[in-house]
């Protein structure tokens, strides 16, 4: 019986990773603010379940209000 070898990962073009790098960082800012992950997905037209994947709110620690 043949086995299914899984593709390997192909490393991307370094400026679309930086690029991707920095839309989750500026994702995970605009939550850590505040604002909904539905808001988010709808300003970036894509599902809100991408945003949510991407940072489960759960573990995204918001400042404490003083």
């Amino acid at each position: 019986m043949a086995t299914k070898k899984k593709p390997k990962k192909q490393k991307g073009d370094p400026v679309v990773n930086e690029l991707d790098s920095i839309k989750r960082l500026l994702i995970l800012q605009l939550i850590t603010s505040g604002v909904q992950a539905i808001d988010i997905a709808s300003a970036l037209r894509v599902h809100q379940s991408q945003i949510s994947r991407l940072f489960p709110t759960r573990r995204v620690r918001r400042p404490s209000a003083r």
